[in-house]
């Protein structure tokens, strides 16, 4: 199976690097400046947390990915993740160079790390209705599932893991050739499902990749979009291992080309690009 389980799946096989620190007050504010930050400091983390809180997620989710934003953060070994916000060189920031300590059980297993999809849900689960219906084998799902059935920090309640599970299965593309015919898929299933997503100025952005090989569709990579007075606040784990990361856009444009910038949505020829949705319309 080529490429089966996705860049933000519980793996460990990717690296990731951290960013020399700079003061977050000698951060610039030019117009256009995109900035990130990956909570490593109560600044930031206030700053984020009450963002969020002002548009329908609860202080206990907001407790919740502090708690597992500073469990990563302290378990970096290589060069500190930086403080506050900070200016983003390019179209992404490189983590290249991070590594961190695993956490492992008594016998030696590892526990997986947060994922992007696991961090998205536990921001919107308050917001997010399925009828529940699941799609068998999805195997790009299987550690999600594993995580949230095997360790407590992840667990879910039954309706909740059935909605986890429906908003995310993989979407069925076979016997089509177009990005439209996708698309269309896409739209199906979602109806399928009835999926809805309903907040204030908050929606969940979702990145589906194509593979051509298991002719699916499935969410590679996913986050959390907040409007603000200034601008667009995007909250993401940016893979298992990599850091957290809340990032400042000025519109979404910006947003849709700091996604498409990442080379781990790239496969092979055959695949078709990257479909990106603001809850259940087109980006």
């Amino acid at each position: 199976m080529k490429r089966t389980i996705a860049f933000c799946m519980m793996i460990f096989l990717l690296v990731g690097c951290g960013t020399t620190q700079v003061p977050s007050e000698q951060a610039t504010t030019q117009k256009n400046e995109v900035v990130y930050s990956n909570l490593t400091d109560t600044a930031s983390q206030k700053e984020v947390t009450e963002i969020l809180e002002s548009h329908g997620v609860t202080k206990q989710q907001t407790e919740t990915l502090i708690s597992w934003a500073e469990d990563f953060n302290k378990r970096v070994t290589s060069e500190p993740l930086p403080s506050g916000f900070q200016p983003m060189q390019g179209d992404g920031v490189k983590y290249d160079g991070l590594v961190i300590d695993y956490k492992e059980l008594s016998d030696g297993d590892i526990i997986p790390e947060a994922n992007c999809r696991l961090t998205s849900y536990l921001l919107m689960q308050n917001m997010i209705q399925t009828n529940q219906k699941q799609v068998e084998n999805d195997t790009f799902l299987i550690f999600d599932i594993e995580a949230i059935d095997m360790y407590e920090q992840f667990r879910l309640p039954k309706e909740q893991r059935n909605d986890f599970i429906s908003l995310f299965n993989w979407v069925s593309v076979d016997g089509t050739s177009t990005l439209e015919e996708h698309k269309e898929n896409i739209q199906k299933a979602w109806a399928d499902r009835e999926i809805h997503i309903q907040g204030d100025d908050i929606s969940l952005i979702s990145v589906y990749l194509h593979s051509a090989f298991d002719a699916v569709r499935f969410i590679g990579h996913t986050g959390v979009l907040v409007e603000t007075d200034n601008g667009l606040v995007f909250v993401e784990k940016y893979g298992p291992r990599f850091p957290f990361q809340a990032t400042k856009f000025q519109d979404r444009e910006q947003l849709k080309t700091y996604l498409l910038h990442r080379t781990d949505l790239y496969g092979e020829a055959s695949e078709l690009e990257p479909i990106i949705m603001e809850n259940d319309a087109f980006l």
